[in-house]
């Protein structure tokens, strides 16, 4: 019966004998061999190596005196970087390193424009706590701006604890700094690092995102500001020559909602006067580029107008004018409405007087329905609803005219 593949086959009753020589070891023979060693190893230690190819000696160096080569991806605690030239910091507070480092010692907030409140792409305070970093490099893997990196530093003991909290300014280095410790690296990422710099700094208002220890700089760039608000400043008065040439009523740029307002009442106090067609109105008062588009609202109260002004050219235009009626005022005499919505329903109120002034005017047909008196109108209701009430009211008023003028009598 053959055992198992998996089974380790043991060969019992096999014997090793392990030759010694007792008399060597009697003597003290391998002690005196073992002290030989340690007697050669002392003596060449005194020997001051010059290369590695040698087996003996010492191969220490003079430190403190002379320090150790460190290769480039040593890393040891987190440093963070800002640009030489403009003294602005690679750190945008995208909050990656505080994500995923392990044990948490990595603290910072956004920075805010302090005239809107929204945040910016740059870090206002950044905190790494470095006696409980465990300079694992995940914090300058992970960051996607190239803004924090392992420094080489190792000489950080101290014993005070609380100087181990290390905060922004004493965090910062310049490009040029981990250029001289890392140049491989850093010559792999410079392009974009420095790309994505540009973008964030164009986003960055007033000194926000300058280096803090920088103090010329930061009073430079305040100092650039104030010679640019002055230069506007100044620039303000001279263009004012410019504007005050221009007629009153241009002084103040209108509303698109207060523009077609306007519009809309000298449509229809000019029709209602003038008896010219809308398209003739349309095109003498308004420029087509000077017609914003109104709201619901708005522009249901214009309809209701022109139609009420339609209305009543076409009452002008079936019925001669009585030479002692009152005649309709002319649009000379109709001052320029307000803005806003009272200019919408004053408007419609004087197309509803001119309809009914030229209702009036007219002789009446004996068997035709009369025009409503004014007192069976109520008082309408407030805002752009009174409006479109008043219009389509004369509307109808002007229709039912119109409708009793045109039909025979009856014998």
């Amino acid at each position: 019966m053959t055992a198992p593949p998996y089974e380790i086959e043991i060969t019992r009753g096999r014997v090793i004998e392990v030759e010694r020589d007792d008399q060597r070891v009697r003597r003290g023979g391998g002690l005196l061999r073992g002290m030989a060693v340690i007697w050669k190893h002392w003596k060449e230690s005194f020997k001051l190596n010059r290369s590695y190819s040698q087996i003996h000696g010492t191969f220490t160096i003079e430190y403190p005196e002379e320090k150790p080569r460190l290769p480039e991806a040593y890393r040891n605690m987190p440093i963070l970087l800002y640009d030489d030239e403009t003294g602005h910091e690679l750190c945008t507070s995208c909050f990656q390193c505080e994500r995923i480092c392990p044990p948490q010692v990595i603290h910072m907030t956004q920075a805010k424009d302090p005239a809107t409140g929204k945040p910016v792409p740059a870090v206002a305070e950044f905190i790494i706590e470095y006696d409980a970093c465990m300079s694992c490099g995940f914090c300058a893997e992970v960051c996607p701006f190239d803004a924090i990196k392992m420094d080489h530093a190792f000489e950080l003991s101290t014993d005070d604890h609380a100087s181990l909290t290390v905060r922004k300014a004493q965090l910062n280095r310049p490009i040029s700094y981990y250029a001289a410790i890392a140049p491989t690296m850093w010559a792999e990422v410079r392009e974009s690092a420095l790309k994505k710099l540009q973008g964030n700094i164009r986003r960055r208002p007033d000194v926000i995102g300058l280096a803090p220890h920088l103090t010329e700089r930061i009073a430079a760039r305040r100092a650039e500001l104030a010679a640019q608000a002055a230069a506007t400043a100044a620039s303000a008065p001279a263009a004012a020559p410019a504007s005050s040439a221009a007629p009153a009523g241009e002084q103040r740029k209108l509303t698109p909602e207060e523009k077609a307002a306007k519009l809309a009442a000298i449509r229809a106090a000019k029709a209602a006067g003038t008896g010219t067609p809308a398209d003739t109105v349309d095109q003498a008062t308004t420029p087509a580029g000077d017609q914003p588009a109104a709201p619901a609202g708005d522009k249901a109260a214009r309809l209701a107008a022109i139609r009420a002004a339609n209305a009543a050219k076409q009452q002008a235009a079936a019925a001669p004018a009585s030479p002692d009626g009152p005649a309709a005022p002319p649009a000379s005499d109709q001052p320029a409405p307000p803005a806003g919505d009272k200019a919408a329903r004053l408007a419609a109120i004087r197309a509803a007087n001119a309809a009914k002034q030229q209702a009036a005017a007219a002789p009446a047909s004996p068997d035709g329905p009369a025009a409503p008196p004014a007192s069976d109108q109520p008082a309408p209701p407030a805002g752009d609803k009174a409006a479109r009430l008043a219009a389509i009211r004369a509307a109808n008023a002007a229709k039912k005219q119109v409708a009793g003028d045109s039909e025979p009598p009856t014998s």
